[in-house]
C-alpha cells in the first residue's frame, strides 16, 4: 500500500515507521522544518531547552523498547535533581509519591485530607485489570460519567482536591480537574497501584532525538503543509493537497492535533465529523529562565496549586537534565492555561516580565536572579480528554477509524503522553496491516 502521513511527532512518526517495517510504501509530509512536534528542542544561549516534553517515566515501556530498537538505549536515563513539592503558603512541601501509603505522609494538606485520598486510591485497586492509563478506551464507559473536580471533592474534599488532585492535572496538563474525565484520574490510579512510584527519565542529547532517529529512517518532506485531505470521489483513495502538489494514496495517516485534523480533513464521515467536533486542547506558555546556581534551589519540580497562584502550573529546574554551565541553571515555567489564554495577544516580553515578577512573589529568593532565556507558546498544548469525550473516542476506535481511507493519529485518540502517543502510533499501523 501506499500510504501518507500527515504529521512528524512522535505518533506520525511511530506508525510511519512500524508502517514501513511491514513493506509499505511510506511518505510523511511535515509543516515544520524539523521532526518532533512537542517532542521539538532547540539551543539558545548556551543551553539546549526542550520545548514541549520536559521527562518520561519509568513506566513507558512501549517508548523504551522503541528507544532500544533505534539504537538510543544509552541516551536514556534517570532524571537526579533534589526533591519534588506541592507549594503552599510559599513554602514546597516535599510530595514524590512512590506508592499509595506515600500520600499520608504528604504534609502540604492535613490528615484527615490524606486519609481520604489514600483511601480513594485504594478503591481504584480494584480496576487494576480493567483500565490502562495509556490507552483509556480500555474499560467501559461507567467511568467517564463525572468530572474529575466534582468527583474529588465529593470523595476526598477540598484539601486533597485543590493541592493534589487538581494540582497534579494542571501541572501536566494545564487546564484544570473540572474539565477532566474521573476515567483518567482512576487509569492513573491504577498506574500507581500497579506500577509503583513515577521515577522520572529524559534523554542524554534532548527529547527531539528519537523523533529525529524516526525520521532519518523514512522519507519526511519538511517545510510541506497540507492544505487539504480528501477522499478521491468516485475511486478507492485519499488525496493530499500540499506545495507538492496533489497526491493520491491508498490511506492517510492524520497524525496533527485534532484541531488541525479539523481544518485539513474536508470530506469526513459521520463519525470522524462527531468525534473532531467535540475535541478540545488545552493551551499553556512555557518561559525559561536561567538562575545562579547558587540561588535556584534543590528540587526537580514543584507543581502549583491554582489557589496559590493563578498564573504559575508547575517549576522544573533543568539541571537534572544537564541545563546546566556550573554558574547558572535554566527554570521552565509553566502557565496555567487560564493564563496562557488570557496574555495570548501580548508579546513575549510583557509575558516574560509578568511571570518573573510571579514567581518571585512565590519565591523571594529569585528576586534580581531570573534572566529571560526563551518563551514557547503552545495554543494547542496537550487534548482534554473530557467527560464524554473519552467516551466517544472509545466508540470511534470501534467504528469511525479508517472511514474512506482516512486514520486519525494522536494523543487526543485517548492516549496520554509520550507513551500514549507511541501507542498510539503502532496501534493505528497495526490496523490498517490489517486491512492489506
Amino acid at each position: 500500500m501506499k500510504i501518507g502521513v500527515v504529521g512528524a511527532g512522535i505518533a506520525g512518526l511511530t506508525a510511519a515507521w512500524r508502517l514501513q517495517q511491514a513493506g509499505h510504501d511510506v511518505e510523511v509530509f511535515e509543516a515544520c522544518g524539523h521532526a518532533g512536534g512537542r517532542m521539538a528542542s532547540t539551543q539558545v544561549g548556551g543551553f539546549v531547552l526542550d520545548l514541549g516534553v520536559h521527562m518520561l517515566l519509568e513506566h513507558y515501556d512501549r517508548t523504551r523498547a522503541l528507544i532500544a530498537e533505534l539504537g538510543l538505549a544509552e541516551q536514556w536515563f534517570e532524571l537526579h535533581g533534589g526533591e519534588g513539592g506541592v507549594l503552599r503558603d510559599h513554602e514546597v512541601r516535599h510530595f514524590s509519591p512512590h506508592n499509595a501509603f506515600d500520600v499520608l505522609r504528604f504534609a502540604g494538606i492535613h490528615l484527615r485530607g490524606r486519609v481520604r485520598l489514600f483511601l480513594e486510591l485504594a478503591r481504584a485497586s480494584r480496576f487494576r485489570e480493567d483500565l490502562d492509563f495509556f490507552d483509556l478506551s480500555i474499560g467501559d464507559d461507567t467511568f467517564d460519567q463525572e468530572d474529575c473536580e466534582s468527583f474529588a471533592r465529593r470523595r476526598m474534599g477540598d484539601e486533597a482536591t485543590d493541592y493534589v488532585v487538581d494540582s497534579f492535572i494542571r501541572t501536566f496538563h494545564f487546564h484544570g480537574a473540572r474539565k477532566m474525565s474521573v476515567k483518567y484520574f482512576e487509569a492513573l490510579a491504577t498506574l500507581l497501584l500497579t506500577r509503583g512510584e513515577f521515577r522520572l527519565f529524559g534523554l542524554r542529547d534532548h527529547m527531539q532525538v528519537l523523533p529525529e532517529a524516526l525520521a532519518r529512517r523514512l522519507t519526511v518532506h519538511y517545510s510541506s503543509p497540507i492544505t487539504r485531505v480528501a477522499a478521491v470521489s468516485g475511486a478507492a483513495g485519499v488525496e493530499l493537497v500540499g506545495p507538492l502538489g496533489s497526491m493520491t494514496y491508498d490511506a492517510v495517516v492524520l497524525a496533527t492535533t485534532a484541531e488541525a485534523a479539523r481544518r485539513l480533513l474536508v470530506t469526513t464521515s459521520a463519525a470522524q465529523r462527531e468525534l473532531l467536533s467535540h475535541a478540545t486542547s488545552s493551551t499553556t506558555v512555557v518561559c525559561s529562565f536561567t538562575v545562579p546556581v547558587q540561588v535556584a534551589g534543590d528540587f526537580e519540580g514543584i507543581w502549583v496549586p491554582f489557589r496559590e497562584s493563578q498564573i504559575i502550573c508547575a517549576v522544573s529546574n533543568e539541571s537534572c537534565k544537564g541545563a546546566s554551565d556550573g554558574e547558572r541553571c535554566v527554570f521552565s515555567v509553566f502557565l496555567h492555561e487560564e493564563a496562557s489564554a488570557l496574555w495570548r495577544g501580548h508579546s513575549d516580553r510583557e509575558v516574560t516580565q509578568a511571570v518573573a515578577e510571579e514567581l518571585v512573589r512565590l519565591f523571594d529568593r529569585y528576586a534580581g536572579a531570573l534572566e529571560p532565556l526563551h518563551v514557547q507558546r503552545w495554543p494547542e498544548a496537550l487534548p482534554i480528554y473530557g467527560v464524554g469525550q473519552v467516551a466517544r473516542v472509545r466508540a470511534f476506535w470501534a467504528q469511525g477509524q479508517g472511514d474512506a481511507g482516512v486514520w486519525l493519529c494522536g494523543d487526543y485518540l485517548n492516549h496520554p503522553w509520550v507513551e500514549g502517543s507511541v501507542r498510539c502510533g503502532e496501534k493505528v499501523a497495526a490496523r490498517i496491516q490489517g486491512l492489506a
